[in-house]
């Protein structure tokens, strides 16, 4: 298997128990702590989605059980406004549950940081004609090369099929995602962290995210894809 493959495999699922993927962690080194990365990352989005539910929440199931028969109870005039009491507070109770979703910028961040090691080293030479061959299953096109692509191939972005490529600009490596707008969720125009920045904007049918390094200027990046990229 190689470096390509095995990557594509382990950002689909770190955890993958199929002896050839197996297998090829054993055959290099690091692709071990490639994988636990990944399995730490997984770990930590799951333990950010998760919302411990409140303290007392046996007592306030007992409540509500001791409201509806009170309820019960009433005089017909006031059924009503008795059943309108007991429905706000059991949606009161269930937002309590919901949970808070990683942002897309968050995500795209994460993304470039686990794959930094491989963006450094892989180098495709990817065409024009390759790229828009891609790119035209989002319902987009590239109207001239925008530098030397590293890098373009599928990736899963917050279970989302989107594309994702590393470009050279005259301010280093950059990483691009173009994400599909089908999830229903929007990226923050602007979003980073203590080591990468990112802005982001809507082409058509798709988003568009562009992460470079903190002291990167990626304004310039920004503005020439959206004078190259075009929706079709």
């Amino acid at each position: 298997m190689d470096e390509l493959e095995f990557r594509r495999q382990a950002y689909a699922d770190p955890n993958n128990q199929e002896q050839d993927f197996i297998d090829a962690i054993s055959q290099e080194a690091p692709r071990q702590s490639f994988v636990d990365e990944l399995q730490q990352m997984d770990d930590h989005l799951a333990a950010a989605m998760k919302v411990a539910p409140p303290e007392d929440l046996a007592n306030r199931i007992l409540l509500q059980q001791n409201l509806n028969q009170f309820q019960r109870q009433k005089k017909q005039q006031r059924f009503h406004l008795a059943a309108a009491a007991s429905v706000a507070f059991v949606i009161g109770l269930s937002l309590t549950f919901i949970r808070q979703p990683v942002s897309l910028g968050d995500h795209a961040l994460a993304h470039v940081a686990h794959e930094a090691g491989f963006a450094d080293k892989v180098d495709e030479a990817v065409s024009l004609q390759a790229l828009n061959t891609k790119l035209a299953s989002f319902g987009g096109k590239m109207e001239q090369m925008p530098g030397h692509i590293y890098y373009a191939n599928y990736c899963d972005f917050d279970g989302v099929r989107s594309l994702h490529m590393v470009m050279d600009t005259p301010d280093g490596k950059m990483t691009v995602f173009f994400v599909p707008k089908e999830q229903n969720k929007s990226m923050s125009p602007e979003f980073g962290n203590d080591k990468y920045t990112g802005e982001a904007f809507e082409m058509g049918r798709f988003q568009i995210a562009v992460v470079g390094g903190k002291q990167q200027h990626i304004d310039s990046a920004v503005s020439m894809l959206r004078n190259t990229v075009s929706s079709i």
